[in-house]
């Protein structure tokens, strides 16, 4: 069954789907190889050669035939940006690495390459774009010699500290205003910044893969679904420095009055360092029908996430999250309309501090006193009708959670089933309507659970 055919189903209550609803795209590559090796790409240990030419040429062949297989033998390609077409696999075979080159100037998009653009006019290093029946399969690697990238963003950083939070330099992988595309199988490691990222697409899988980079590495989350549809993620195994996934909802769309990005399975995933399942910071499209469920986090620094600014941020609704376990995880819980990082100024944040905000990792949080505002639906963070079931989490968490909405538009249908959660300290609500059932909190310092404004929990 497609993702097409069970489009039905999947607009469902996610916690009454079957597994089994979510189906694998199907991608059917005609029988054409194209070596690389064949058209004069050089796999050398040195990484001195560029193959870019031969690598698209192999592309390119491929796809006039009809479609085929672009085929890595063992070795290391050093390479400029390529970009995949449609009908065409990309094959790493075991020991095959796809190495981007890090020549500033070969990421730069030009009016030739614009269809292929990401943001911030940075070229992709694998390009997807208007293409459908694409794969990136094998048991290869895909390197993105991401140390280059990161001390340019530390050098900016440290010219101008309010750039900490930029992203301006390539994404690894960009699939862009296409469908019918699977990722499977390869370690994906050192992007410059985002590993996968799809945007305007629809029927995308990543699974069986490996993403990871460093602690160090900025801004490296592992899969970011943007204004898209119809993604499963699964399989994965993922050691980050940044969100494992982050799913986002840019700009409203009237075609989509559900939310622009919807249809979301995240499942049997294994996450390691980083800062968790997310959803946000931008939700101003709509999110809609995402099921996250078996999946096992050790030492990260979040769990699950939905966090979205008032300015960038809209409707979040029917969201699932269960039989999920986590150890060692250092906030389990943060669903926030309040995401704005700690001023830099040391006297601001004291001042805020004072007022009675407060800080998480790198975010602030004002005083419960803090006044409603407007509310725009698609400006106003709102979210509802979130379910967590079947949670464990052991270890040296430092706090249970937090669950703060805004007071414009306050949490409303969020609900714990057999949940459980140690840490040392308990769980802040806030500006939210909770439900629990078979609901145990142990939190080692302070209260088990801190209500504030307009926090209502209802527990059975």
């Amino acid at each position: 069954m497609s993702f097409k055919k069970s489009h039905s189903l999947i607009c469902l209550a996610m916690a009454a789907l079957a597994p089994s609803a979510w189906a694998v795209t199907d991608i059917r590559i005609p029988a054409k190889i194209c070596d690389v090796t064949a058209y004069g790409a050089n796999g050398e240990r040195q990484q001195i050669v560029l193959n870019t030419t031969p690598i698209q040429q192999a592309i390119d062949d491929c796809a006039l035939a009809g479609g085929g297989t672009v085929l890595f033998p063992p070795g290391n390609y050093l390479t400029d940006p390529i970009f995949l077409k449609s009908n065409v696999r990309l094959k790493l075979e075991k020991g095959a690495i796809l190495v981007a080159s890090s020549i500033e100037s070969s990421y730069r998009a030009t009016p030739e390459t614009k269809y292929a653009e990401a943001e911030n006019g940075w070229l992709p290093f694998i390009s997807v774009a208007g293409a459908e029946n694409v794969a990136i399969s094998g048991e290869g690697t895909i390197d993105g010699q991401g140390a280059v990238w990161w001390e340019r963003w530390r050098s900016n950083v440290r010219a101008n500290p309010a750039k900490r939070g930029s992203t301006d330099r390539p994404r690894l992988i960009y699939i862009r205003n296409s469908h019918n595309v699977l990722v499977e199988g390869v370690t994906i490691t050192n992007s410059p910044s985002f590993h996968v990222v799809m945007r305007y697409s629809e029927d995308i899988d990543v699974t069986r893969t490996r993403i990871v980079s460093p602690p160090f590495a900025p801004h490296t989350d592992a899969i970011d679904p943007i204004d898209s549809r119809n993604i499963r993620i699964t399989h994965n195994y993922i050691d980050n420095n940044d969100d494992h996934v982050a799913i986002k909802a840019e700009k409203a769309d009237p075609r989509y009055p559900d939310g622009v990005t919807s249809n979301i399975y995240i499942a049997h995933n294994t996450i390691k360092g980083g800062r968790g399942i997310s959803i946000g910071s931008e939700s101003a499209g709509g999110v809609s029908n995402v099921l996250v469920e078996h999946n096992s986090f050790e030492g990260s620094m979040y769990g699950l996430r939905i966090k979205s600014p008032r300015g960038k941020a809209g409707k979040v609704t029917n969201i699932t999250y269960r039989d999920t376990k986590m150890v060692n995880v250092g906030v389990p819980l943060v669903f926030s309309g309040y995401y704005k990082s700690a001023p830099e100024n040391a006297e601001e944040l004291a001042k805020a501090l004072a007022e009675g905000g407060f800080v998480v990792g790198d975010q602030l949080y004002p005083a419960d006193s803090d006044p409603a505002q407007a509310f725009d639906a698609v400006k106003t963070p709102h979210f509802s009708n979130i379910r967590i079931i079947n949670l464990v989490s052991t270890g040296k968490s430092k706090a249970a959670g937090y669950i703060v909405g805004v007071p414009e538009a306050p949490i409303s249908a969020f609900s714990f089933e057999n949940v459980k959660i140690e840490a040392e300290r308990g769980l802040l609500i806030r500006n939210a309507s909770v439900e629990a059932r078979k609901f145990s909190l142990k939190a080692r310092m302070g209260n088990q659970l801190i209500l504030q404004k307009d926090a209502r929990l209802n527990q059975k």
